[in-house]
């Protein structure tokens, strides 16, 4: 979404490089075609470099793997790098594998390409070192290259630079606006055709809950609770009133009897054009979506966060909650914005939600 906003509004003559982490990439890529936005798209889905990096687990031969492929960066941007093509500018999301390789070729060949980053969610906007490479790799690169100097990020192009600056006082990169697709209807069309948006792809339940990839987020025992989470809900709201939306990236099959909504890889953002979300109550652990309706459609779902119910270790909940205080502070009823402390905010809060839920069934009998 934010590639496509990107390329219309600046005019942009540029190809697309897909990172293949999501069933139905291909489908995708080719309806991205059909609207003849980029001159190239191209998938990275057969990169050795990029699946010996990402799918090893062991932490040290994930490292070993780095080594020789910072070692041997030439031969991974041949892997990624469609032929015969140059680039003064390269947009990526942020250091996702095939652009630090990328970066790193550039750095070695002294190539004059530019880098910028764009609006990737929320970690776009609190990750204190999300715009910053990690030691392990200014240690790689200094090992490969005899310096730790690395092709520097230029420009930001965020949805809310506002937000951005004020998550991150001290940061001196410039950051630009990225216009909202709601704001173009030439982009907003295009998104609509990729994604094939209809009034019946919209959500009318209530009640959405915009699941993460439990394991890779919580222990055993909080995806359990989770899980357990979501039965006790089903069973308080009714089958009618609760939908949930899971992750693209997650393999498993729903653990739950809530119904799931159909279309896996449409982003949240785009359901919401065929949507009122400001009749929505959104529950999710950790979802940059909860607060794209607000940022981008200026619609007010109310938002109900887990993460102090359920504790994510590694986690910053510090700059989580800053986050969402700012949004919460954005917010026109303020109170729409809930984290609940314990389980016991928390029950008060569903049973509150419940008697809501009973109210309107009740209204709505003749």
């Amino acid at each position: 979404m934010s590639a496509i906003s990107l390329a219309v509004n600046r005019k942009e003559k540029a190809d697309l490089y897909i990172d293949v982490q999501f069933d139905g990439a291909e489908e995708l890529a080719e309806k991205i075609r059909e609207r003849e936005i980029f001159d190239r798209v191209h998938l990275l889905q057969d990169v050795q470099a990029i699946r010996d990096i990402r799918f090893t687990k062991n932490q040290m031969l994930r490292y070993r793997k780095m080594l020789h492929w910072f070692r041997n960066v030439d031969r991974a941007a041949e892997e990624i790098l469609l032929p015969d093509r140059e680039y003064k500018t390269l947009y990526a999301t942020h250091y996702i594998i095939p652009a630090t390789l990328l970066l790193l070729y550039f750095s070695k060949h002294d190539i004059r390409t530019r880098a910028h980053f764009f609006d990737d969610g929320e970690s776009s906007y609190f990750q204190q070192n999300f715009y910053k490479s990690s030691f392990a790799e200014r240690t790689a690169r200094r090992m490969m290259l005899g310096t730790k100097r690395m092709r520097k990020v230029h420009r930001l192009y965020l949805y809310s630079p506002e937000l951005f600056h004020q998550m991150n006082p001290r940061e001196t990169i410039p950051v630009f606006k990225l216009p909202k697709f709601n704001d173009s209807d030439v982009v907003r069309d295009h998104l609509k055709a990729i994604f094939e948006v209809t009034e019946d792809k919209g959500i009318r339940e209530p009640v959405v809950i915009l699941d993460n990839i439990k394991e890779s987020v919580l222990p055993e025992e909080g995806c359990r609770r989770l899980v357990e989470l979501y039965d006790r809900m089903y069973r308080e709201f009714g089958d009618e009133n609760i939908l949930i939306k899971r992750h693209p990236r997650d393999p498993h099959e729903n653990e739950t009897k809530i119904r799931e909504y159909p279309y896996k890889i449409m982003p949240f953002e785009i359901i919401c054009l065929a949507s009122d979300s400001d009749r929505m109550t959104l529950v999710t652990l950790s979802s940059t979506a909860t607060f794209m309706p607000k940022l981008l459609l200026d619609q007010e779902p109310r938002i109900v966060l887990l993460h102090h119910v359920f504790r994510r270790p590694g986690w910053d909940d510090e700059n989580t909650d800053k986050l969402f205080g700012i949004i919460r502070d954005i917010y026109r009823d303020s109170d729409r914005v809930c984290i609940p402390e314990n389980d016991d905010e928390l029950g008060e809060l569903l049973l509150r939600i419940e008697k809501e839920l009973d109210g309107n069934r009740s209204e709505r009998r003749p």
